[in-house]
């Protein structure tokens, strides 16, 4: 089967420029399914996913968040992250009216994963389900976290830009090719703002107050070794949702980005994708 795609640019309700994504075959899709990356990255990560999709019956469609890859705004920052979520509504409405008899699903990666629940929870039942890897939805406890909540949301105000952490390409795969993709890659920026950081904190606090109400179907992907998103949050958000079909899969061993790992964990990775939305489309 062939894999045909094309890229366009959407305009947010703010006005920003966004580039989006979509692949397709000339076969009819049976279901439909959005993307959404993490935090510094951009879609054209997920073009193995994609394609892999594409084959097994799904029309993909993905789009840099603001500030990220080819879209318009400041890099890594937004001042709530529902920011996000309305682009995501907005190019999952676009694509719905032109397939509006097939079933929506979302998969989201560690920052993309947290963004997916905060989606999925703003209106359930709009997705027939969905998937999250390595999820960033689990702030550990403690009294230094409060502290340095605090002083975050103090510096939020006075430096919302100011960087205040680097992401280590070394934690996020145990491939050294993916390693140094991911470094040398021009559209990638792999630090964390302070307001962007303050706005994940209350991400996170508004998922932990959903995450007793979640009745949708899901599947929670999570490396035990992963360093960047603790696997914590994976399994609160399985044990806390009251879904009837859920899963949690935890990969021992695995790294964050558990479809940039060696290739034969990266294939077990996407088959448990594959096999478990075939069983949902």
């Amino acid at each position: 089967m062939s894999v045909h795609s094309e890229t366009k640019f959407i305009t947010s309700k703010d006005g920003k420029k966004i580039f989006c994504k979509h692949w397709f075959s000339d076969e009819n899709a049976r279901a439909l399914i959005f993307l959404c990356h993490g935090l510094g990255e951009h879609c054209l990560w997920y073009d193995d996913l994609a394609e892999a999709l594409v084959k097994n019956g799904f029309y993909v469609f993905a789009h840099d968040h603001v500030g990220h890859g080819q879209s318009e705004g400041t890099h890594n920052h937004v001042d709530d992250f529902m920011e996000y979520t309305s682009v995501i509504f907005q190019h999952c409405n676009e694509v719905k009216e032109k397939h509006q008899e097939l079933r929506l699903f979302i998969f989201g990666h560690s920052m993309g994963g947290a963004i997916t629940l905060l989606t999925a929870t703003s209106q359930p039942g709009f997705f027939s389900g969905v998937i999250t890897s390595g999820p960033a939805i689990f702030a550990t406890p403690g009294p230094m976290v409060s502290v340095k909540i605090f002083v975050g949301k103090i510096l939020a105000r006075m430096f919302p830009l100011f960087k205040i952490s680097n992401i280590s390409s070394r934690h996020i795969s145990r491939d050294e090719e993916q390693v140094k993709k991911y470094e040398d890659d021009p559209m990638v920026h792999p630090y964390i703002r302070v307001k962007w950081g303050a706005a994940w904190i209350e991400c996170v606090k508004k998922l932990e107050e959903r995450m007793p109400s979640i009745e949708f179907p899901f599947l929670a992907l999570h490396g035990d070794a992963d360093s960047l998103c603790d696997f914590q949050g994976s399994q609160t958000l399985y044990d806390k949702a009251k879904s009837e079909d859920k899963e949690l899969k935890i990969y021992k061993g695995f790294y964050h980005a558990l479809l940039l790992e060696p290739e034969e964990d990266r294939k077990s990775v996407l088959n448990d994708i594959l096999d478990w939305l075939k069983q949902r489309m």
